[in-house]
């Protein structure tokens, strides 16, 4: 009778330990580790989301020359590669029930893709540019073939992505690497000869395996979100210790990279993040010294500057002062004391929730500060447009020089968008026609008044509106919206879901001033695809649902 109880025990225990055992094996499959059994589909999406992360920003055939039609050849050719493998596995019978489920889950974001897609062809079929705008070889190589690479890209992605850390990780190194470059060419080193064959004149425009400035300040905004988002996550001190180094060496490549649209898309993810951060104190702790390693990182090149004679290309003003203002010093004690307060209190407190109250006032003031620098910008842009602002001008009053000169650009993108016709209102003039369009009606000013002829607005949305008109913008905007809203309900759920959200937002900040070329955007879309994928793979139902099991 004793045996019959004690044999009862055990198999209680063991449907016990069993239950245990399956309830962390759903948990971990949300985060699935290097031991995770991958499916093919899987496999070849990691390998390929790998190759993108490693060998997409340093290939080159000939060095800096023809960097958008190379990065356009690697994007579509492996994009296409992949759909192959997995159309392969399918037809040999590998993995078939898995590939009919992830198939057949439309959602808005896919809705948003196709609709991208069907306007950009009917767009490219209407254009009076023609192979032009299939091309976009009269303008970035951003023409109908790409963005057909980037919805090929999307669907595959986001079906058979499967989230483990390591990609990023290689990302994190592979960025370094590409900085490390940026910032030899910024003391004239130039250990690849990128640079010899271009005019000296140009030379301080042109940067590390990206070419030009803007174009590499784009990139850091993809990559510095990657490494920020994993610092204020990471749980042991080895892991700590490789994205500090990262983030301070990528924040070095921000101020190389000379372009205030980097300092926008910073402080956006910075603000996301900081709302992230603020649920407990060890977030808050990474978080803050993440802010300390970015400021200390500018008086590191500093030192290198000093070791270099000051033998560098010429710097902005906001660089300049972030490396030889004194003042940074006292920011710099600031958060390093900062560092060290939320250091204990994550010490005693550990993860446990900051007070709703204190999350929803940080998200509060960081919600008016972005009205309020949207609103300064508006109003002084067209209410009161007489005010002496000082220096502030050159960021808060829109005229014809503002930007560099965007500003003529932009609003001359209104401009046409109201006056070419409903046509080009709803489907636009032909992916990436917008150089023909402005040589079109404004050819003899833009020379007279810049010497060049605009191929872009310098504002992503406002080249889209252009090109594919409002319907295609809307269908664009409708996919950013939908993605990162999805992907910021998923944040305590996932760290994948955090880090491509953060690549958007920091992204889509700094095209608002800047242009979309093969050479980094094909990473917007790549990210819009993993976030996807993450969503797809976590219904926040069910993940609400197992968080309330927990907790009984």
């Amino acid at each position: 009778m004793s045996k019959n109880k004690s044999s009862n025990k055990e198999n209680n225990s063991n449907a016990s330990t069993g239950k245990k055992s399956e309830v962390k094996k759903t948990k971990s499959s949300y985060a699935p580790t290097l031991n995770d059994t991958l499916s093919m589909h899987e496999k070849f999406t990691n390998l390929y989301v790998i190759g993108m992360f490693t060998l997409f920003p340093v290939f080159m055939t000939d060095k800096l020359f023809n960097l958008r039609k190379d990065r356009l050849h690697y994007f579509v050719g492996t994009t296409i590669v992949l759909l192959f493998f997995v159309i392969a596995t399918y037809l040999c019978g590998i993995d078939k029930k898995k590939w009919v489920k992830n198939i057949f889950k439309p959602t808005v974001e896919d809705i948003g893709m196709l609709c991208f897609l069907i306007v950009s062809v009917i767009s490219t079929a209407l254009s009076e540019y023609g192979m032009e705008a299939v091309t976009g070889s009269e303008g970035r190589d951003s023409g109908l073939i790409i963005m057909a690479g980037y919805v090929l890209c999307y669907f595959v992605v986001s079906r058979y992505y499967k989230y483990h850390k390591l990609p990023y990780d290689i990302f994190v190194v592979s960025s370094a690497i590409v900085v490390i470059i940026a910032i030899l060419h910024e003391f004239y080193i130039d250990p690849f000869n990128l640079l010899t064959e271009i005019a000296e004149s140009q030379q301080t425009i042109f940067i590390s395996t990206f070419g030009n400035i803007n174009i590499f300040s784009c990139f850091i905004c993809v990559s510095m979100p990657v490494i920020a988002a994993l610092l204020v996550t990471s749980k042991d001190i080895p892991s700590t210790v490789f994205y500090s180094i990262g983030v301070c060496i990528s924040f070095m490549g921000l101020l190389v990279a000379n372009s205030d649209s980097g300092y926008v898309g910073l402080a956006a993810f910075m603000s996301i993040l900081f709302v992230y951060s603020c649920k407990n104190a060890q977030r808050m702790f990474k978080f803050v010294f993440c802010v300390f390693l970015m400021l200390l990182s500018c008086k590191i090149f500093r030192l290198l500057s000093l070791v270099f004679k000051d033998n560098y290309k010429r710097l902005d003003t906001i660089p300049k002062t972030l490396i030889f203002n004194n003042k940074i010093y006292i920011l710099i004690a600031v958060f390093g004391g900062l560092s060290v307060l939320f250091y204990f209190i994550q010490k005693k407190y550990n993860d446990r929730p900051s007070p709703k109250a204190v999350q929803i006032t940080v998200a509060s003031l960081v919600a008016l500060s972005v009205l309020s620098v949207i609103g300064l910008f508006v109003y002084f842009s067209a209410i009161d447009t007489t005010t002496d602002l000082g220096k502030l001008s050159n960021y808060l009053r829109l005229n014809d020089k503002w930007g560099t000169h965007r500003g003529y650009a932009w609003i001359r993108s209104v401009i046409l968008f109201k006056t070419n016709g409903i046509k080009n209102m709803l489907v636009g003039s032909g992916p990436d026609t917008f150089g023909q369009v402005m040589k079109k009606y404004y050819r003899e000013d833009m020379i007279k008044r810049h010497g060049s002829v605009f191929d872009s607005a310098h504002n992503e949305f406002l080249t889209y509106l252009v090109t594919i008109g409002a319907l295609g913008l809307l269908s664009y905007v409708t996919v950013l919206v939908s993605v990162v809203v999805k992907g910021m309900r998923r944040f305590e759920y996932s760290i994948g879901a955090l880090i491509t959200t953060l690549v958007i937002i920091s992204y889509c900040a700094q095209s608002m001033f800047s242009l979309f070329t093969p050479i980094v955007t094909p990473f917007l879309f790549l990210f819009i695809a993993l976030s996807e994928g993450i969503i797809r793979r976590i219904p926040l139902e069910k993940k609400v649902k197992e968080k309330q099991t927990n907790k009984e």
